[in-house]
């Protein structure tokens, strides 16, 4: 039998799997009246010694007082390390330790100071822009705010692409919150109650792996959700992830990281502008119900519901039209959903929002979109979709018709979903399925119920 240390010769720290955040961060602990323990970090007691996560004491009468000091300044931030490995060599051993480093990304007006946008890692401080942060940020802003086109962005010196302009003026038109919810990140400040989006995905995908429609999906957690100050909940491991996926993003991103891209509402796009559509609609709806929202800079008035449910069927279409395979038949539905409900919400928007003064165009989001004029809104999307894949939504689509005409759409606009609906029922020939507003099809489900414990 070959030594124990014979092992380790095999190994290299450099070969190891990268860490993740997740891995290289404590969860939130729970306070001390809760069911778990909490975990110490490095403190000094009531007769002056430093006690140790592992619940150690040392006396540090041995040391000069620089050392002290040192030692002081060493444990006054908690620790977040992770043991990743140890390897034995040639009269030594090594032992590899990591712990997350953060990054500050400044972006502003011009006249803010930080008109060119500036991170706080060494390359940053030093103006050698762009950094790899602030590269892999502005891409990810940039995917939700103009989503895919066929053709390449321009990136700019300063590491945003020309195409979006101001980064800060592009933020602030899209909202800082609706940003937030597609980066599935919290603005700091805001509500302690957990974030309606993080709730309905989370639920989403706990629905999903269990293979339960969302709906029905444990109401007792959803109804009311709270965060909390305890994690773990005894004899209720779903309570328990629900609880940790609601609090950690680290574990919420990790969790949406290792899932199929058809249970992942983050990795799944046309769910994900779904979801962009009714948070939108949400922004109008406060901004109808509380008159002062009306004389903020940048209101979630009917222009910026209307500019973002626009962007929103622009986005379906062109992840549908420049990829670079033939979509899956549940992606194609994906969209035809998120498509669907744009529309549908839209139509059912016929009321006039916001300061009497104002156009209709500007107060009335269905008469912006679909009733003064024929803008094409969602049937080019629809268009795009095989009637196999449509089918299911024809009586939908039949109510959506004759409320655009009741309406008063334009004839060129209501004639051409009306061949849309001619054109399904003579095509699809399958069963008859839910539409797209309810329980099963409506929030993504395909599969049939089945409740795992």
């Amino acid at each position: 039998m070959s030594p124990p240390t014979e092992r380790f010769k095999k190994l290299s720290l450099e070969g190891m799997p990268p860490i993740t955040r997740l891995q290289s961060q404590r969860l939130p602990v729970e306070d001390s009246s809760s069911e778990s323990e909490t975990e110490p970090d490095f403190d000094f007691d009531e007769d002056g010694y430093m006690t140790s996560p592992s619940n150690l004491r040392y006396s540090l009468d041995l040391l000069d007082e620089e050392t002290r000091d040192n030692v002081t300044r060493a444990v006054e931030v908690p620790p977040q390390f992770v043991l990743r490995g140890c390897q034995a060599g040639d009269q030594r051993c090594l032992f590899l330790i990591t712990e997350p480093v953060e990054y500050t990304i400044r972006t502003g007006m011009e006249e803010s100071g930080y008109g060119i946008p500036s991170c706080t890692c060494e390359s940053g401080e030093h103006g050698e822009s762009p950094c790899r942060h602030i590269l892999w940020l502005f891409d990810q802003i940039t995917s939700q705010i103009l989503g895919v086109q066929r053709d390449p962005f321009t990136l700019s010196q300063h590491g945003s692409p020309t195409e979006l302009g101001n980064p800060y003026d592009a933020i602030s038109d899209f909202h800082l919150d609706m940003l937030a919810d597609s980066l599935h990140c919290d603005v700091v400040g805001q509500s302690p109650d957990p974030n309606p989006r993080r709730v309905q995905e989370t639920r989403e995908i706990l629905a999903s792996l269990n293979e339960v429609p969302i709906d029905e999906y444990r109401p007792d957690l959803f109804d009311n959700p709270r965060k909390g100050k305890k994690v773990i909940k005894r004899g209720d491991l779903e309570q328990t992830i629900f609880r940790m996926l609601l609090r950690n993003d680290d574990f919420f991103q990790y969790f949406l990281s290792s899932m199929r891209a058809d249970e992942s509402p983050h990795k799944n796009r046309f769910r994900s502008l779904r979801h962009r559509t009714d948070a939108a609609l949400a922004g109008l709806r406060a901004y109808a119900e509380d008159p002062s929202l009306q004389n903020v800079a940048r209101p979630k008035d009917v222009e910026w519901c209307a500019t973002h449910l626009a962007s929103v069927t622009r986005q379906i279409h062109a992840v549908i039209h420049t990829t670079d395979r033939p979509l899956e038949a549940r992606e194609l539905r994906a969209a035809a959903r998120a498509a669907v409900h744009a529309l549908a919400r839209v139509v059912d928007s016929d009321e006039d929002v916001g300061p009497s003064h104002l156009p209709k165009e500007k107060r009335n989001l269905f008469f912006r979109l679909v009733g003064s004029g024929d803008r094409n809104f969602a049937l080019d999307v629809l268009a795009s979709i095989p009637p196999q894949v449509l089918g299911p939504w024809i009586d939908e689509l039949a109510d959506i018709r004759d409320k655009v005409a009741e309406r008063g759409a334009p004839e060129s606009y209501t004639a051409r979903l009306g061949s849309l609906v001619a054109h399904l029922r003579s095509r699809w020939a399958g069963p008859a399925a839910p539409a797209a507003g309810s329980k099963r099809t409506g929030q993504g489900q395909d599969r049939g119920a089945k409740r795992v414990k």
